[in-house]
């Protein structure tokens, strides 16, 4: 993708687990929260900006045996005027999508993956914060997270500028140009040239002429200049 990143502040995944003060026990989950530090105004009067200042379109990541991958956005709720107000709520975009085809097995374990809009369930506008929650029942892998994650925006923002209709349209209006000569007409008189010079060529004489010879007589003005 050519477009950059989204700015977002990535914070280090948390190992959530279980204990009772004697033993701990690890559920195999792992919780990662972004933040969206440079968010428009909330009070803006232009909604649209708004929506699309917030808008992910595509999360980019690569595993490193993680299993199963939970995403989840905190949508802030819309005031009837349509301003951004009210109190944020949590959805869940992408529940339990498989990563690693068996979590015993290494197949998937190292690919690269890419969750655009076919697998979001609901459309990523309007958020203030994403989790992403990562798991792996397996106890064969002794560590399991995910590299390099990127956010960037929806597929539309990213729609390559169309191009003017003068550019694709074909134009059956058109008249040639009267400063173009037509083609046919110089190739004709080319050829008539060619045929003058291939009969001038046959006449020529073989026998040399005199310096002040013409025509077998002598010229009296070139006489005259010797």
């Amino acid at each position: 993708m050519t477009d950059r990143p989204l700015h977002s502040h990535i914070k280090n995944p948390v190992i959530l687990t279980i204990s009772d003060g004697k033993t701990e026990f690890h559920s195999g989950c792992r919780v990662i929260d972004i933040n969206f530090p440079n968010i428009s105004n909330p009070e803006s009067s232009n909604p649209i900006s708004v929506s699309i200042c917030e808008r992910v379109g595509e999360i980019h990541f690569k595993n490193s045996y993680t299993a199963f991958i939970t995403v989840r956005a905190k949508f802030k709720a819309q005031a009837e005027n349509g301003e951004v107000g009210g109190d944020a709520k949590w959805k869940t975009c992408v529940r339990r999508f498989r990563l690693m085809p068996n979590p015993h097995m290494e197949e998937g374990s190292q690919d690269y993956f890419c969750l655009g809009k076919k697998h979001f369930m609901n459309e990523l506008s309007n958020i203030t914060q994403l989790r992403v929650i990562l798991q792996q029942p397996s106890p064969v892998w002794k560590d399991f997270r995910i590299e390099e994650l990127k956010l960037y925006r929806s597929a539309e923002m990213n729609k390559t500028p169309a191009l003017p209709s003068w550019l694709i349209e074909d134009s059956g209006k058109s008249k040639k140009s009267d400063s173009v000569p037509n083609l046919e007409a110089i190739s004709s008189s080319l050829q008539h040239l060619w045929a003058l010079a291939e009969e001038v060529g046959a006449k020529q004489t073989e026998r040399a002429l005199g310096r002040y010879e013409v025509d077998g007589c002598y010229e009296i003005n070139l006489l005259s200049y010797t």
